[in-house]
């Protein structure tokens, strides 16, 4: 320390640690609360924090990307994909991290709406934002507007390497699902895996349980009242105590995948919760030797900079282990492959996912597979072609890859997720009464799924669609029905077949939806279907709005 004695900062003291303050805050991304304790216990620094905003904007220092910047980017990286040159760029001589622009590109989709406008920036951004051609092992950006949506962003370069802690996780895996198998927790035929104690109902519930988690943290930068937030995370984080009882096969791969997409749409904080969640979880079921409870408590103990890598190798493993205990083509290993799909290879160049996916395609068959993840496999493989033409701007190829499909070949939910990505597309032609037909096609679908967590996110996408084709109104509507929709969100529902497109009822014009209503109680000791009541829903396709 540099005095025994705490003083008010003076503008000496500003200049003089002007640049312990910027590596502090930009650097080592550190909160202003964490920047403050740290000079007032190291540099015996003291001020106020609304000084520190100050003074940093005075420095410009912003560590958040502003909309004018992350438009000049684009336009900077438009001309030179044109001239087929590779970029990395810089704010203010400060490199841009890729993963910290697509996070704001999925939240802020207006910018890509206004670079087809050919909205200027503003000079100081241009000003400010430079570029340089990267290293040769490094990828470019391709961004894409939609925080779940798949996207492609540059790998980062990870080192070859895990935390000592992370080995125990891996030897506990494979012991676990040895066990699981061997002690007749789980039963399999040639096309599928359950827990005996439940078969097909712990993996539907596990699956509304992840959905409303991803709910939750899509709302939580939509200005939602926190009272709203709680009550959507509150339930799913008790029904869980419903699933570790009788955990399904699926189990770590859907936690992991949902994991990892939580910190993709930038929510850490919740996927932090959902990690340490299930390690306490296991801890107090099982004990602390239990190859479950040493899984996740290896896995929380990683720091989060590792935890990606970690999930990678987890959900690779488990890919593997299925596949030696079922086969390449079973339901479990497809299914798993499209959670690892989903985590490891979305992020890498769409050729090599093309070359991913069509491997797996050639291995599989339909009638072992099921529909509807078939389905999904196809629908992933055309998504990575759209990418693909999209990246040499061939914008009707890119269409034409998601257009091919037949009526019911898809899963509604899947098919409410492809109606979105063609309203993309027809954003990007400027047909935009022909984007409005698809994002309310997507609503539709979403609709037929009985989840409302499917159709909130549809429901936010038409929203963001009508602000940026100039129908403030329309989108005004929209979210108010959406809000309206989050606050009854009550006990959890999830649809009991999986491929409900098609489904007709003589007694009725939609398509009829067997839904499952969470009804007994969460201190459940196990598994009861018949504390679930049963009932038949008629989806209203009249209105995309609720």
């Amino acid at each position: 320390m540099e005095t025994t004695a705490k003083h008010n900062a003076t503008a000496q003291d500003w200049t003089r640690l002007q640049t312990v303050i910027m590596r502090l805050y930009l650097d080592e991304d550190k909160t202003l609360e964490e920047v403050k304790s740290y000079m007032e216990e190291h540099h015996d620094f003291t001020t106020t924090i609304s000084m520190y905003k100050k003074k940093l904007a005075g420095w410009n220092a912003f560590k958040n990307l502003r909309p004018d910047e992350v438009l000049q980017i684009l336009y900077v990286k438009k001309n030179r994909d044109a001239a087929q040159k590779p970029s990395i760029f810089f704010i203010r001589d400060r490199r841009v991290d890729f993963d910290a622009l697509q996070v704001y590109l999925s939240r802020n989709p207006s910018v890509f709406a206004k670079l087809e406008a050919g909205v200027k920036p503003n000079p100081e951004a241009v000003r400010d934002v430079s570029c340089r051609s990267p290293p040769s092992n490094q990828l470019t950006l391709v961004a894409r507007p939609r925080s779940h949506m798949p996207s492609c962003p540059s790998p980062t370069v990870r080192c070859n390497r895990l935390l000592p802690t992370s080995e125990d996780m891996l030897r506990a895996l494979p012991i676990y699902l040895e066990r699981c198998f061997e002690t007749g927790l789980w039963s399999w035929s040639a096309s599928g895996c359950w827990n005996t104690r439940g078969r097909h109902g712990p993996s539907g519930l596990l699956s509304s349980i992840l959905d409303r988690c991803i709910t939750a943290g899509l709302s939580t930068t939509r200005q939602v009242e926190p009272s709203a937030l709680r009550r959507a995370l509150d339930a799913p984080f008790a029904m869980l105590i419903r699933v570790f009882r009788n955990p399904p096969p699926i189990l770590i791969p859907k936690l992991l995948a949902t994991a990892a997409h939580l910190n993709r749409i930038g929510r850490g904080e919740i996927q932090g919760l959902l990690l340490r969640f299930c390690r306490d979880l296991t801890t107090a079921m099982y004990g602390q030797d239990h190859q479950l409870t040493i899984f996740w408590k290896s896995l929380v103990s990683i720091s989060h900079p590792d935890q990606q890598e970690a999930i990678e190798r987890v959900l690779a493993l488990c890919v593997s282990e299925f596949d030696k205990r079922l086969g390449l083509a079973h339901a479990l290993t497809t299914e798993t492959y499209l959670k690892y799909f989903d985590v490891a290879e979305r992020v890498k160049d769409p050729r090599t996912q093309l070359q991913s996916l069509q491997q797996r395609l050639s291995k599989v068959d339909i009638n072992l597979t099921g529909r509807s993840l078939y389905g999904l496999l196809k629908l992933e493989h055309a998504l990575a072609t759209c990418k693909s033409n999209l990246d040499v701007g061939q914008l009707d190829e890119a269409e034409g890859a998601l257009s091919c499909f037949e009526p019911g070949s898809l899963a509604t939910r899947d098919e409410s997720f492809r109606c979105i990505w063609l309203g993309y597309l027809q954003c990007l032609k400027g047909d935009f009464i022909a984007a409005e037909e698809f994002y309310k096609k997507s609503v539709l679908a979403a609709r037929r799924t009985g989840s409302r967590d499917c159709l909130l996110e549809a429901l936010f996408q038409l929203e963001t669609f009508f602000i940026h084709s100039g129908k403030p109104l329309e989108a005004e509507r929209i979210r108010i029905g959406r809000f309206r929709l989050l606050h009854k969100l009550g006990s959890l529902v999830w649809v009991d077949q999986d491929d409900i497109l098609g489904l007709e009822d003589t007694s009725s014009s939609g398509p009829v939806v067997t839904l499952i209503h969470v009804g007994s109680g969460a201190s459940s000791a196990r598994w009861r279907p018949s504390a679930f009541a049963e009932v038949t829903e008629y989806a209203e396709a009249a209105s995309p709005v609720p």
